[in-house]
Protein backbone atom coordinates (compact mmCIF):
# COMPACT_ATOMS: atom_id res chain seq x y z
CA UNK A 1 0.00 0.00 0.00
CA UNK A 2 3.07 2.06 0.57
CA UNK A 3 3.43 2.62 -3.24
CA UNK A 4 -0.21 3.56 -3.71
CA UNK A 5 0.31 6.14 -0.87
CA UNK A 6 3.30 7.85 -2.60
CA UNK A 7 1.25 8.67 -5.90
CA UNK A 8 -1.79 10.07 -3.70
CA UNK A 9 -1.64 13.98 -2.60
CA UNK A 10 0.28 14.44 0.47
CA UNK A 11 -2.73 16.24 2.33
CA UNK A 12 -5.34 13.10 1.17
CA UNK A 13 -7.41 13.20 4.32
CA UNK A 14 -9.81 10.82 5.18
CA UNK A 15 -13.23 11.64 3.06
CA UNK A 16 -11.02 11.55 -0.54
CA UNK A 17 -9.82 7.89 0.87
CA UNK A 18 -14.08 7.76 0.37
CA UNK A 19 -14.42 8.98 -2.85
CA UNK A 20 -11.70 6.88 -3.75
CA UNK A 21 -13.80 3.53 -2.56
CA UNK A 22 -16.61 4.76 -4.42
CA UNK A 23 -15.02 5.23 -7.39
CA UNK A 24 -13.60 1.70 -7.24
CA UNK A 25 -16.59 0.49 -6.68
CA UNK A 26 -18.79 2.10 -8.93
CA UNK A 27 -15.75 1.69 -11.62
CA UNK A 28 -16.14 -2.55 -11.03
CA UNK A 29 -20.09 -2.00 -11.14
CA UNK A 30 -19.53 -0.52 -14.80
CA UNK A 31 -16.50 -2.14 -16.01
CA UNK A 32 -16.83 -5.83 -14.82
CA UNK A 33 -17.42 -8.67 -17.71
CA UNK A 34 -19.04 -5.78 -19.82
CA UNK A 35 -17.82 -8.60 -22.98
CA UNK A 36 -20.33 -11.27 -21.93
CA UNK A 37 -23.25 -8.74 -20.46
CA UNK A 38 -23.51 -5.96 -22.84
CA UNK A 39 -26.78 -5.13 -24.27
CA UNK A 40 -26.19 -4.88 -28.32
CA UNK A 41 -29.61 -5.33 -29.84
CA UNK A 42 -31.11 -3.32 -33.13
CA UNK A 43 -31.23 -0.28 -31.58
CA UNK A 44 -26.85 -0.76 -31.04
CA UNK A 45 -26.66 -2.36 -34.51
CA UNK A 46 -27.94 0.72 -35.97
CA UNK A 47 -26.13 2.93 -34.56
CA UNK A 48 -22.80 1.26 -34.75
CA UNK A 49 -23.75 0.66 -38.65
CA UNK A 50 -24.56 4.33 -39.15
CA UNK A 51 -21.46 5.26 -37.67
CA UNK A 52 -18.84 2.94 -39.08
CA UNK A 53 -20.07 4.53 -42.56
CA UNK A 54 -19.42 8.15 -41.69
CA UNK A 55 -15.96 7.19 -41.24
CA UNK A 56 -15.46 4.05 -43.75
CA UNK A 57 -17.88 5.45 -46.27
CA UNK A 58 -17.05 9.69 -46.06
CA UNK A 59 -20.98 9.61 -45.39
CA UNK A 60 -22.12 12.05 -42.99
CA UNK A 61 -25.43 12.37 -41.04
CA UNK A 62 -27.59 15.05 -40.45
CA UNK A 63 -30.18 13.52 -38.01
CA UNK A 64 -30.16 10.87 -35.03
CA UNK A 65 -32.20 7.70 -33.84
CA UNK A 66 -35.92 8.11 -34.03
CA UNK A 67 -38.20 8.94 -31.26
CA UNK A 68 -39.80 6.24 -30.22
CA UNK A 69 -43.17 7.49 -30.38
CA UNK A 70 -44.08 10.17 -32.97
CA UNK A 71 -41.40 9.13 -35.63
CA UNK A 72 -39.29 12.58 -34.47
CA UNK A 73 -35.48 12.06 -35.45
CA UNK A 74 -32.99 13.63 -32.26
CA UNK A 75 -29.98 15.30 -33.64
CA UNK A 76 -26.96 13.37 -34.38
CA UNK A 77 -24.66 14.02 -32.09
CA UNK A 78 -24.58 11.03 -30.00
CA UNK A 79 -23.49 9.08 -33.47
CA UNK A 80 -20.25 12.01 -33.77
CA UNK A 81 -19.40 10.96 -30.10
CA UNK A 82 -19.64 7.53 -31.45
CA UNK A 83 -16.98 8.05 -34.38
CA UNK A 84 -13.30 7.88 -32.30
CA UNK A 85 -14.55 5.14 -29.63
CA UNK A 86 -15.43 3.01 -32.83
CA UNK A 87 -12.38 3.77 -34.75
CA UNK A 88 -10.20 2.62 -31.96
CA UNK A 89 -11.63 -0.29 -31.63
CA UNK A 90 -13.28 -1.19 -35.10
CA UNK A 91 -14.93 -3.30 -36.60
CA UNK A 92 -15.84 -4.53 -32.93
CA UNK A 93 -18.41 -2.48 -31.65
CA UNK A 94 -17.05 -2.36 -28.40
CA UNK A 95 -15.66 1.01 -28.29
CA UNK A 96 -18.58 2.82 -27.22
CA UNK A 97 -19.45 0.83 -24.81
CA UNK A 98 -16.55 1.58 -22.53
CA UNK A 99 -16.44 5.39 -23.46
CA UNK A 100 -19.87 5.05 -21.62
CA UNK A 101 -19.40 3.20 -18.80
CA UNK A 102 -15.76 5.66 -18.18
CA UNK A 103 -18.48 8.64 -18.67
CA UNK A 104 -21.01 6.99 -15.85
CA UNK A 105 -17.35 6.76 -13.99
CA UNK A 106 -16.77 10.25 -14.28
CA UNK A 107 -20.37 11.20 -13.15
CA UNK A 108 -20.04 9.54 -10.26
CA UNK A 109 -16.73 11.45 -9.13
CA UNK A 110 -18.28 14.75 -10.21
CA UNK A 111 -21.17 14.23 -7.99
CA UNK A 112 -19.06 14.83 -5.29
CA UNK A 113 -16.43 17.26 -7.03
CA UNK A 114 -19.32 19.52 -8.42
CA UNK A 115 -21.88 18.67 -6.10
CA UNK A 116 -19.81 19.93 -2.73
CA UNK A 117 -20.11 23.24 -4.46
CA UNK A 118 -23.79 22.60 -5.25
CA UNK A 119 -24.77 21.67 -2.05
CA UNK A 120 -22.35 21.24 0.72
CA UNK A 121 -19.12 18.50 1.01
CA UNK A 122 -21.19 15.61 3.18
CA UNK A 123 -24.41 15.53 0.94
CA UNK A 124 -22.43 15.65 -2.30
CA UNK A 125 -20.40 12.30 -0.74
CA UNK A 126 -23.51 10.64 0.18
CA UNK A 127 -25.19 11.39 -3.32
CA UNK A 128 -21.73 9.87 -5.09
CA UNK A 129 -21.89 7.05 -2.77
CA UNK A 130 -25.64 6.36 -3.59
CA UNK A 131 -24.66 6.87 -7.04
CA UNK A 132 -21.88 5.36 -7.42
CA UNK A 133 -23.16 2.22 -5.94
CA UNK A 134 -26.87 2.24 -7.71
CA UNK A 135 -27.22 -0.85 -9.68
CA UNK A 136 -29.67 0.93 -12.14
CA UNK A 137 -27.64 3.95 -13.01
CA UNK A 138 -24.81 1.35 -13.63
CA UNK A 139 -27.09 -0.77 -15.59
CA UNK A 140 -27.78 2.62 -18.04
CA UNK A 141 -23.68 2.71 -18.64
CA UNK A 142 -23.13 -0.92 -19.49
CA UNK A 143 -23.99 -0.27 -23.09
CA UNK A 144 -23.94 2.21 -25.82
CA UNK A 145 -27.08 4.28 -26.65
CA UNK A 146 -27.86 7.67 -27.29
CA UNK A 147 -29.88 8.45 -23.42
CA UNK A 148 -27.00 6.60 -21.44
CA UNK A 149 -25.27 10.10 -21.26
CA UNK A 150 -27.52 12.24 -20.22
CA UNK A 151 -26.53 12.12 -15.82
CA UNK A 152 -23.30 14.37 -16.96
CA UNK A 153 -24.69 16.63 -19.04
CA UNK A 154 -27.63 17.08 -16.80
CA UNK A 155 -24.85 17.37 -13.89
CA UNK A 156 -22.92 20.05 -15.74
CA UNK A 157 -26.25 21.69 -16.45
CA UNK A 158 -27.20 22.22 -12.81
CA UNK A 159 -23.63 22.98 -11.84
CA UNK A 160 -24.26 25.65 -13.87
CA UNK A 161 -27.33 27.06 -13.30
CA UNK A 162 -25.88 27.26 -9.99
CA UNK A 163 -23.10 29.15 -11.19
CA UNK A 164 -25.30 31.49 -13.06
CA UNK A 165 -26.81 32.43 -10.16
CA UNK A 166 -24.82 32.24 -7.33
CA UNK A 167 -21.81 33.92 -9.71
CA UNK A 168 -22.45 35.35 -13.17
CA UNK A 169 -25.22 35.42 -15.40
CA UNK A 170 -22.97 34.33 -18.08
CA UNK A 171 -23.68 31.33 -16.77
CA UNK A 172 -26.82 30.81 -18.62
CA UNK A 173 -25.22 30.14 -21.79
CA UNK A 174 -23.22 27.25 -20.51
CA UNK A 175 -26.52 26.29 -19.15
CA UNK A 176 -28.36 26.28 -22.55
CA UNK A 177 -25.74 24.41 -24.55
CA UNK A 178 -26.10 22.03 -21.74
CA UNK A 179 -29.98 21.86 -22.78
CA UNK A 180 -28.91 21.51 -26.75
CA UNK A 181 -26.84 18.68 -25.85
CA UNK A 182 -29.75 17.03 -23.58
CA UNK A 183 -32.25 17.08 -26.38
CA UNK A 184 -30.29 15.39 -28.75
CA UNK A 185 -30.04 12.35 -26.36
CA UNK A 186 -33.63 12.02 -25.45
CA UNK A 187 -37.03 14.03 -26.31
CA UNK A 188 -38.18 13.82 -22.58
CA UNK A 189 -34.96 15.76 -21.42
CA UNK A 190 -36.91 18.68 -22.86
CA UNK A 191 -38.38 18.52 -19.13
CA UNK A 192 -34.85 20.22 -17.57
CA UNK A 193 -35.86 22.92 -19.78
CA UNK A 194 -38.29 23.68 -17.15
CA UNK A 195 -35.86 22.88 -14.00
CA UNK A 196 -33.88 25.71 -15.13
CA UNK A 197 -36.74 27.83 -16.46
CA UNK A 198 -37.85 28.06 -12.78
CA UNK A 199 -34.86 28.82 -11.54
CA UNK A 200 -34.19 31.62 -14.24
CA UNK A 201 -37.54 33.08 -13.86
CA UNK A 202 -37.19 33.38 -9.72
CA UNK A 203 -33.68 35.09 -10.54
CA UNK A 204 -34.75 37.14 -13.25
CA UNK A 205 -38.14 39.00 -10.58
CA UNK A 206 -35.32 39.02 -7.72
CA UNK A 207 -33.32 41.16 -10.30
CA UNK A 208 -36.14 43.43 -11.22
CA UNK A 209 -37.56 43.74 -7.36
CA UNK A 210 -33.82 44.81 -6.45
CA UNK A 211 -33.30 47.29 -9.27
CA UNK A 212 -30.60 45.27 -10.13
CA UNK A 213 -29.22 45.73 -14.18
CA UNK A 214 -31.03 42.40 -16.12
CA UNK A 215 -29.01 43.73 -18.94
CA UNK A 216 -26.36 41.28 -18.60
CA UNK A 217 -28.29 38.72 -18.14
CA UNK A 218 -30.89 38.91 -20.97
CA UNK A 219 -27.70 39.27 -23.14
CA UNK A 220 -26.24 35.88 -21.71
CA UNK A 221 -29.32 34.17 -22.01
CA UNK A 222 -29.72 35.60 -25.92
CA UNK A 223 -26.62 34.21 -27.30
CA UNK A 224 -27.30 30.94 -25.08
CA UNK A 225 -30.67 30.87 -27.15
CA UNK A 226 -28.78 31.45 -30.58
CA UNK A 227 -26.23 28.88 -29.70
CA UNK A 228 -29.44 25.92 -28.84
CA UNK A 229 -30.76 27.40 -32.10
CA UNK A 230 -27.50 26.80 -33.80
CA UNK A 231 -27.81 23.62 -32.89
CA UNK A 232 -30.77 22.48 -34.19
CA UNK A 233 -29.51 23.61 -38.10
CA UNK A 234 -29.16 19.95 -39.14
CA UNK A 235 -32.63 18.74 -37.82
CA UNK A 236 -33.79 21.87 -39.70
CA UNK A 237 -32.28 21.37 -43.28
CA UNK A 238 -33.45 17.76 -42.48
CA UNK A 239 -37.18 19.26 -42.58
CA UNK A 240 -36.63 21.61 -45.41
CA UNK A 241 -35.82 18.35 -47.85
CA UNK A 242 -38.01 16.46 -46.15
CA UNK A 243 -41.22 18.15 -46.07
CA UNK A 244 -41.22 18.60 -42.30
CA UNK A 245 -40.95 15.14 -41.19
CA UNK A 246 -39.94 16.45 -37.44
CA UNK A 247 -42.06 19.66 -37.09
CA UNK A 248 -45.25 16.97 -37.80
CA UNK A 249 -44.37 14.50 -35.38
CA UNK A 250 -43.44 16.99 -32.80
CA UNK A 251 -46.85 18.06 -33.30
CA UNK A 252 -48.57 15.33 -33.42
CA UNK A 253 -46.79 13.96 -29.89
CA UNK A 254 -48.86 16.96 -28.60
CA UNK A 255 -51.66 16.03 -30.16
CA UNK A 256 -54.56 13.45 -29.64
CA UNK A 257 -52.07 11.23 -31.53
CA UNK A 258 -49.19 11.97 -29.25
CA UNK A 259 -47.65 11.39 -25.50
CA UNK A 260 -49.85 13.37 -23.86
CA UNK A 261 -52.69 11.22 -24.06
CA UNK A 262 -53.57 8.03 -23.05
CA UNK A 263 -54.83 5.08 -24.97
CA UNK A 264 -56.92 2.72 -24.20
CA UNK A 265 -59.15 5.02 -21.47
CA UNK A 266 -62.60 5.21 -21.33
CA UNK A 267 -64.40 8.78 -22.23
CA UNK A 268 -66.21 8.96 -19.14
CA UNK A 269 -63.05 8.44 -17.02
CA UNK A 270 -62.34 10.91 -14.50
CA UNK A 271 -59.34 13.18 -15.69
CA UNK A 272 -58.30 14.21 -12.33
CA UNK A 273 -58.34 11.06 -10.96
CA UNK A 274 -56.18 9.55 -13.64
CA UNK A 275 -53.80 12.34 -13.06
CA UNK A 276 -53.80 11.79 -9.32
CA UNK A 277 -52.70 7.77 -10.63
CA UNK A 278 -50.15 9.13 -12.98
CA UNK A 279 -48.72 11.92 -10.33
CA UNK A 280 -48.49 8.99 -7.76
CA UNK A 281 -46.85 6.28 -10.06
CA UNK A 282 -44.45 9.03 -11.59
CA UNK A 283 -43.24 10.20 -7.70
CA UNK A 284 -42.54 6.45 -6.52
CA UNK A 285 -40.73 5.97 -10.00
CA UNK A 286 -38.11 8.88 -9.63
CA UNK A 287 -38.01 8.94 -6.06
CA UNK A 288 -38.11 5.25 -4.73
CA UNK A 289 -38.36 3.02 -7.96
CA UNK A 290 -34.45 4.19 -9.15
CA UNK A 291 -32.72 4.18 -5.93
CA UNK A 292 -34.18 0.39 -4.24
CA UNK A 293 -35.75 -1.74 -7.20
CA UNK A 294 -39.08 -1.88 -9.04
CA UNK A 295 -42.39 -1.10 -8.06
CA UNK A 296 -43.43 -3.20 -4.93
CA UNK A 297 -46.97 -1.88 -3.90
CA UNK A 298 -47.48 0.75 -1.57
CA UNK A 299 -44.30 0.67 0.30
CA UNK A 300 -42.83 2.39 -2.50
CA UNK A 301 -45.05 4.90 -2.27
CA UNK A 302 -44.65 5.07 2.00
CA UNK A 303 -40.88 5.44 0.95
CA UNK A 304 -41.35 8.11 -1.39
CA UNK A 305 -43.96 10.21 0.03
CA UNK A 306 -41.66 10.33 3.57
CA UNK A 307 -38.54 11.05 1.45
CA UNK A 308 -40.68 13.99 -0.23
CA UNK A 309 -41.73 14.94 3.14
CA UNK A 310 -38.00 14.93 4.63
CA UNK A 311 -37.20 17.32 2.07
CA UNK A 312 -39.98 19.56 1.77
CA UNK A 313 -39.47 20.34 5.74
CA UNK A 314 -35.38 20.91 5.19
CA UNK A 315 -36.06 23.46 2.76
CA UNK A 316 -38.99 25.40 4.75
CA UNK A 317 -36.91 24.93 7.77
CA UNK A 318 -33.32 26.64 6.19
CA UNK A 319 -35.41 29.12 4.09
CA UNK A 320 -37.09 30.10 7.07
CA UNK A 321 -34.04 30.72 8.71
CA UNK A 322 -32.55 32.77 6.02
CA UNK A 323 -29.87 30.10 5.13
CA UNK A 324 -28.33 29.68 1.78
CA UNK A 325 -29.77 26.97 -0.15
CA UNK A 326 -29.68 28.30 -3.09
CA UNK A 327 -28.29 24.53 -4.47
CA UNK A 328 -30.90 22.31 -3.00
CA UNK A 329 -33.69 24.63 -4.06
CA UNK A 330 -32.26 24.46 -7.50
CA UNK A 331 -32.29 20.38 -7.13
CA UNK A 332 -35.81 20.75 -5.85
CA UNK A 333 -36.69 22.88 -9.20
CA UNK A 334 -35.24 19.85 -10.73
CA UNK A 335 -36.37 17.27 -9.13
CA UNK A 336 -40.31 18.74 -8.75
CA UNK A 337 -40.47 20.09 -12.59
CA UNK A 338 -39.57 16.33 -13.57
CA UNK A 339 -42.11 14.27 -12.03
CA UNK A 340 -45.22 17.24 -12.94
CA UNK A 341 -43.35 16.52 -16.05
CA UNK A 342 -43.71 13.05 -16.76
CA UNK A 343 -47.05 13.09 -14.70
CA UNK A 344 -48.18 14.82 -17.81
CA UNK A 345 -46.69 12.29 -20.32
CA UNK A 346 -49.67 9.84 -20.41
CA UNK A 347 -47.19 7.01 -22.01
CA UNK A 348 -44.65 4.17 -20.42
CA UNK A 349 -41.95 6.02 -18.78
CA UNK A 350 -38.68 3.80 -18.13
CA UNK A 351 -35.83 4.21 -16.74
CA UNK A 352 -33.68 5.33 -19.34
CA UNK A 353 -36.50 7.95 -20.26
CA UNK A 354 -35.73 9.77 -17.14
CA UNK A 355 -31.98 9.29 -17.08
CA UNK A 356 -31.05 13.04 -16.56
CA UNK A 357 -32.50 13.30 -13.05
CA UNK A 358 -29.98 10.76 -12.02
CA UNK A 359 -28.04 12.99 -10.59
CA UNK A 360 -31.25 14.92 -8.84
CA UNK A 361 -32.39 11.68 -7.31
CA UNK A 362 -29.31 11.23 -5.81
CA UNK A 363 -28.35 14.59 -4.72
CA UNK A 364 -32.02 14.52 -3.09
CA UNK A 365 -31.11 11.68 -0.88
CA UNK A 366 -27.18 12.58 -0.16
CA UNK A 367 -29.30 16.35 1.17
CA UNK A 368 -31.65 13.66 3.17
CA UNK A 369 -28.77 11.91 4.50
CA UNK A 370 -26.69 14.84 5.50
CA UNK A 371 -29.92 15.87 7.22
CA UNK A 372 -31.11 13.13 9.51
CA UNK A 373 -27.71 12.21 10.56
CA UNK A 374 -27.07 15.65 11.99
CA UNK A 375 -30.91 14.83 14.59
CA UNK A 376 -28.73 12.15 16.44
CA UNK A 377 -30.57 8.90 16.89
CA UNK A 378 -33.66 9.03 14.83
CA UNK A 379 -31.84 10.47 12.03
CA UNK A 380 -29.53 7.67 11.93
CA UNK A 381 -31.86 4.64 12.38
CA UNK A 382 -33.96 6.15 9.58
CA UNK A 383 -30.85 6.26 7.20
CA UNK A 384 -29.86 2.46 8.50
CA UNK A 385 -33.55 1.35 7.84
CA UNK A 386 -32.97 3.31 3.79
CA UNK A 387 -29.46 1.60 3.30
CA UNK A 388 -30.38 -1.63 4.49
CA UNK A 389 -33.75 -2.11 1.86
CA UNK A 390 -31.06 -0.12 -0.48
CA UNK A 391 -28.55 -2.51 -0.42
CA UNK A 392 -30.86 -5.49 -0.63
CA UNK A 393 -32.04 -4.11 -4.00
CA UNK A 394 -28.67 -2.75 -5.10
CA UNK A 395 -27.25 -6.47 -4.49
CA UNK A 396 -29.31 -8.70 -5.84
CA UNK A 397 -29.83 -6.64 -9.36
CA UNK A 398 -25.90 -5.84 -9.28
CA UNK A 399 -25.53 -9.76 -9.65
CA UNK A 400 -28.12 -9.88 -12.16
CA UNK A 401 -26.35 -7.67 -14.81
CA UNK A 402 -22.50 -8.79 -13.96
CA UNK A 403 -23.62 -12.13 -14.74
CA UNK A 404 -22.43 -13.60 -17.80
CA UNK A 405 -25.72 -13.60 -20.51
CA UNK A 406 -26.62 -16.76 -22.31
CA UNK A 407 -26.53 -15.34 -25.38
CA UNK A 408 -23.71 -12.72 -25.59
CA UNK A 409 -22.27 -10.26 -28.53
CA UNK A 410 -19.98 -12.95 -29.58
CA UNK A 411 -22.61 -15.31 -30.26
CA UNK A 412 -24.07 -12.62 -32.47
CA UNK A 413 -21.07 -12.13 -33.94
CA UNK A 414 -20.61 -16.34 -34.68
CA UNK A 415 -24.32 -16.29 -36.28
CA UNK A 416 -23.06 -13.41 -38.75
CA UNK A 417 -19.78 -15.22 -39.48
CA UNK A 418 -22.05 -18.62 -40.74
CA UNK A 419 -24.07 -16.29 -43.17
CA UNK A 420 -21.28 -14.98 -44.87
CA UNK A 421 -19.63 -18.46 -44.63
CA UNK A 422 -22.45 -19.37 -46.69
CA UNK A 423 -22.39 -15.99 -49.54
CA UNK A 424 -20.10 -15.66 -52.01
CA UNK A 425 -18.38 -12.34 -52.70
CA UNK A 426 -20.93 -10.08 -54.63
CA UNK A 427 -23.67 -12.16 -53.80
CA UNK A 428 -26.58 -9.98 -53.45
CA UNK A 429 -27.88 -11.26 -50.42
CA UNK A 430 -30.09 -9.96 -47.11
CA UNK A 431 -31.51 -11.28 -43.72
CA UNK A 432 -34.11 -11.04 -41.89
CA UNK A 433 -34.68 -11.79 -37.99
CA UNK A 434 -37.89 -13.21 -36.13
CA UNK A 435 -38.43 -12.03 -32.61
CA UNK A 436 -40.22 -10.18 -29.87
CA UNK A 437 -38.23 -6.88 -30.89
CA UNK A 438 -40.02 -5.90 -34.09
CA UNK A 439 -36.37 -5.46 -35.62
CA UNK A 440 -37.14 -7.01 -38.40
CA UNK A 441 -33.61 -5.93 -40.33
CA UNK A 442 -31.70 -7.68 -37.70
CA UNK A 443 -29.50 -4.14 -37.19
CA UNK A 444 -26.89 -6.58 -34.63
CA UNK A 445 -26.28 -8.85 -37.17
CA UNK A 446 -26.19 -6.64 -39.88
CA UNK A 447 -23.67 -4.47 -38.06
CA UNK A 448 -21.23 -7.43 -38.65
CA UNK A 449 -22.44 -8.71 -41.59
CA UNK A 450 -21.75 -4.78 -43.14
CA UNK A 451 -18.17 -4.67 -41.52
CA UNK A 452 -17.19 -8.57 -43.17
CA UNK A 453 -16.16 -8.87 -46.92
CA UNK A 454 -19.35 -10.29 -47.75
CA UNK A 455 -21.87 -7.45 -46.63
CA UNK A 456 -25.79 -7.49 -47.27
CA UNK A 457 -27.76 -5.22 -49.75
CA UNK A 458 -28.67 -2.02 -48.20
CA UNK A 459 -32.43 -0.93 -48.11
CA UNK A 460 -32.54 0.40 -51.01
CA UNK A 461 -31.62 -2.51 -53.07
CA UNK A 462 -33.97 -5.16 -51.17
CA UNK A 463 -35.80 -5.63 -54.14
CA UNK A 464 -32.48 -7.32 -55.99
CA UNK A 465 -31.76 -10.36 -53.45
CA UNK A 466 -30.43 -13.70 -54.29
CA UNK A 467 -30.37 -14.92 -51.18
CA UNK A 468 -32.68 -14.65 -47.90
CA UNK A 469 -31.61 -15.55 -44.41
CA UNK A 470 -34.33 -15.81 -41.89
CA UNK A 471 -32.89 -15.92 -38.39
CA UNK A 472 -35.62 -17.27 -36.15
CA UNK A 473 -34.75 -16.43 -32.49
CA UNK A 474 -37.27 -17.48 -30.73
CA UNK A 475 -37.90 -20.65 -32.73
CA UNK A 476 -41.65 -20.28 -32.05
CA UNK A 477 -42.86 -20.30 -35.36
CA UNK A 478 -43.88 -23.68 -37.28
CA UNK A 479 -43.76 -21.79 -40.80
CA UNK A 480 -41.44 -19.10 -40.97
CA UNK A 481 -41.47 -19.06 -44.65
CA UNK A 482 -45.63 -17.75 -44.43
CA UNK A 483 -44.62 -14.79 -42.55
CA UNK A 484 -46.35 -11.99 -43.52
CA UNK A 485 -43.48 -9.72 -43.45
CA UNK A 486 -42.87 -8.02 -46.90
CA UNK A 487 -38.81 -9.53 -47.78
CA UNK A 488 -40.44 -13.07 -46.93
CA UNK A 489 -43.92 -12.29 -49.05
CA UNK A 490 -42.10 -11.41 -51.93
CA UNK A 491 -39.03 -13.43 -52.59
CA UNK A 492 -40.45 -15.42 -55.11
CA UNK A 493 -38.73 -19.10 -54.24
CA UNK A 494 -39.83 -19.94 -50.77
CA UNK A 495 -38.65 -23.79 -50.68
CA UNK A 496 -35.65 -23.75 -48.05
CA UNK A 497 -32.40 -24.45 -49.79
CA UNK A 498 -31.06 -24.96 -46.40
CA UNK A 499 -32.05 -24.63 -42.96
CA UNK A 500 -29.10 -25.02 -39.98
CA UNK A 501 -29.65 -24.68 -36.49
CA UNK A 502 -27.08 -22.64 -34.03
CA UNK A 503 -26.47 -24.31 -30.69
CA UNK A 504 -28.38 -22.81 -27.79
CA UNK A 505 -29.79 -19.99 -30.73
CA UNK A 506 -31.43 -19.47 -33.57
CA UNK A 507 -33.01 -21.55 -36.09
CA UNK A 508 -31.80 -20.33 -39.63
CA UNK A 509 -33.45 -20.70 -43.38
CA UNK A 510 -31.88 -20.08 -46.39
CA UNK A 511 -33.88 -19.17 -49.15
CA UNK A 512 -32.29 -18.91 -53.01
CA UNK A 513 -33.89 -18.07 -56.28
CA UNK A 514 -34.25 -20.60 -58.45
CA UNK A 515 -31.35 -20.22 -61.55
CA UNK A 516 -32.89 -20.26 -65.09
Amino acid sequence: MKWLKSLLPKKFENKHYIVLAIILVASFLRLYNIPNTVQFLGDQGRDALIVSRIFTKLDPVFIGPVTSIGNMYLGPLYYYFMIPFLMVTYPSPMGPVYAVALLGILTVFLMYYLGKKIISQKAALYASGLMGFSAVVAHNTRFSWNPNPAPLVALFMMFFVYKAVKKDTKYWIWVTICFAILIQLHYLTLLSGAGFGVVWIFQLISKLKSKIPIKKMLISTLIGALIFFVSLTPLMLFDLKHDGTNRKAFLSILTDKGAFNKEGVAADSNPLTLTLIDLKNRTELIISDIAIGEHRGYSNLIISLIILSIFVCYLYKNYKNKKDITGELIVASFLFTGILGTTMYKQNVFEHYIAYLFPTIFFTLGIIFNYLLSKKLIGYLLVFLYLIIYAKFNYSHAKAILKSQGWTIAHIQAVAKTIEDRVKIDEKYNIVLLNGTGDILGQNYRYFLTTSEKPPVREENFGDVETLFIIDEENKLENEIGSPIYEIVTFSNKKPAEVYNIPNGPEIIVLRKKIN
